[in-house]
């Protein structure tokens, strides 16, 4: 029994051991430790790493709280010359956007660069081997879109005292996150801005739609002001809208702003608003006060717009961009984003792309007024036959009443333009000389299809319940808003003027008739003298025969 336990007890005492050996040589999960068994000195690092950084930014770690070392090893930790903490290793939020945003006082600090891998792309990872304590992470740059708020790593001992373990832990931090310190809320570290563009009440895409000229057309810009930390001290917060060709303010703009879910009037205390003289653009510029107040909080701008006779037709675009200008670094940098969207407007027997020199760039034909075969002279002098017939009036209507008036040219092609996506009637109102009415009620509809981008990706006229084409743009596959080229469906022949898919409207040319009533009065009047030439002539011969007795 006694031999029992004395096994037991070393067994006891084995385990002790190797426990404690354990515990000597573990570290903290994730953690990538200085190498153990030498004296903490000032010289020792370990990596620090802050995730989620635009590739290309300056990333910078100010040193606010460093160690203290004896010839016995690490002792502690004090604050930075300059700085002021209430309690050194429990700063809170506003100490530590204090420190970021006094420029003196950061000059003054220890300081590493952060770096990221040469080839790195979109978000990546920073990293420096950094000494014990507590930095203040900013990052900067003229290139970033990103708004980034100041960032706190700590690098530590896992062992306080003298001795001979120097284990420094990791410090980690993702720039994506939101943090605490102390229990007091902080500003979220990263925030990218965005901008979002719509058409209010567009059917089925709000970044593309089609409208009549002179209808209005109703915007909304979606966007908020970013969110800075008290290390930002003026700020720049501007929103600009320029309207291109066919667009312009309308008269009055009915333009609204709201910042977080409230109606602001424009003011020297919350924004100012300025248009162009020509109503092709607007500005609304945040006071940087108002902005940092109200940092973080969604702003909605809502106006509309009037399309005009300036317009671009069929595949050319009347685009409106929104831009957001902001300040992305405590240090004044700005950045830009936008936003567009595309209005179209179509034409019937029209260019496809206004006055573009490409070769896709063709004459559409959709309708053509024919009459009998007519002699004409060309531009060469030559004499020629045609069937085309100008001068006949018509009158094209929209569902809703509104109505459109053209005549055939010299080709005898009906153009109408300015007309959205639809069902209308077209009717002839005046025939050309000599020629009868061809009043039939032909239906004319357009229809159209976008992209996700709110490019016009393709659009059919259909004339008299059949197809007369339909046209399909390919777009350039890094500029997604330029056309490369457009097609025709079913193909035309010579240029697209075999009359095959064209709508033929014919007339036919009044009958020649004999003029009323004119050869009864010529009976008539020879009769008359007849019969007074033979009522002359028995007079004549009566009194010759009286005479004679």
């Amino acid at each position: 029994m006694k031999r029992t336990k004395k096994w037991f007890a070393v067994l006891l005492a084995l385990a002790m051991v190797l426990g404690m050996s354990m515990t000597a040589f573990a570290t903290e999960a994730g953690t990538d430790p200085a190498p153990a068994g030498n004296k903490p000195v000032a010289g020792d690092t370990a990596e620090a790493a802050v995730s989620n950084v635009e590739a290309g930014a300056t990333v910078t770690a100010y040193r606010i709280v460093e160690p203290t070392y004896n010839d016995k090893g690490f002792t502690g930790y004090k604050l930075a010359e300059g700085v002021k903490l209430a309690n050194m290793l429990e700063p809170t939020s506003d100490e530590i956007t204090g420190i970021a945003a006094n420029k003196t006082l950061l000059g003054t600090l220890q300081s590493e660069t952060l770096s990221a891998p040469e080839s790195a792309a979109g978000l990546t990872t920073y990293t420096a081997d950094l000494g014990a304590g507590y930095w203040v992470v900013i990052v900067e740059g003229s290139k970033i879109q990103e708004v980034y708020n100041p960032m706190l790593v700590g690098i530590y001992y896992s062992v306080e005292g003298s001795g001979d373990n120097n284990t420094l832990v990791n410090g980690t931090v993702d720039a994506n996150s939101n943090w605490s310190l102390n229990s007091t809320p902080a500003y979220a570290k990263s925030e990218q801005p965005t901008i979002d563009k719509q058409i209010v009440d567009s059917d089925g895409n709000p970044s593309g739609n089609d409208a009549a000229i002179g209808d209005t057309v109703k915007f909304q810009i979606d966007t908020q002001i970013p969110s800075y930390s008290k290390s930002y001290t003026e700020v720049m917060v501007k929103i600009t809208d320029q309207m291109g060709k066919g667009l312009t303010l309308a008269d009055p703009a009915n333009l609204v702003v709201t910042v977080g879910g409230q109606k602001v009037e424009a003011g020297a205390d919350t924004f100012s608003y300025k248009a162009a003289d020509d109503k092709k653009s607007f500005e609304i510029s945040f006071a940087s006060a108002y902005a940092l107040a109200h940092s973080g909080e969604k702003v909605v701008v809502t106006y509309d717009a009037v399309l005009g006779e300036d317009a671009g037709l069929n595949f050319d675009p009347n685009e409106n961009t929104a831009k957001l200008e902001y300040t992305n670094d405590p240090s004044g940098e700005t950045n830009e984003i936008e936003d567009k969207t595309y209005t179209y407007t179509f034409g019937i027997d029209a260019n496809l792309f206004g006055s573009d020199g490409s070769s896709w760039n063709k004459f559409t034909e959709e309708l053509l007024k024919t009459g009998e075969v007519r002699k004409i002279i060309l531009d060469s002098g030559e004499e020629a036959e045609t069937t085309t017939l100008p001068g006949a009036e018509f009158t094209l209507t929209r569902a809703d009443g509104k109505t459109y008036t053209a005549v055939s040219d010299e080709n005898g092609y009906l153009s109408f333009t300015g007309l959205d996506a639809g069902s209308y009637t077209l009717q002839e109102t005046k025939a050309p000389e000599g020629y009868t009415l061809n009043d039939a009620k032909i239906p004319v509809e357009i229809t159209a299809t976008y992209n996700e981008n709110g490019t016009l990706n393709s659009y059919t006229i259909k004339v008299n319940n059949k197809n007369t084409s339909t046209y399909t743009a390919t777009y350039d596959t890094e500029d997604k808003g330029r056309v490369d080229n457009i097609d025709c469906t079913p193909e035309h022949e010579n240029d697209w003027s075999d009359v095959s898919d064209t709508h033929e409207i014919k007339n036919t040319k009044l009958s020649a008739l004999p003029s009323t009533g004119g050869i009864g009065t010529t009976i008539f009047t020879v009769a008359g003298c007849l019969i007074m030439i033979a009522a002359a002539g028995l007079f004549f011969a009566s009194r010759r025969k009286s005479a004679v007795k």
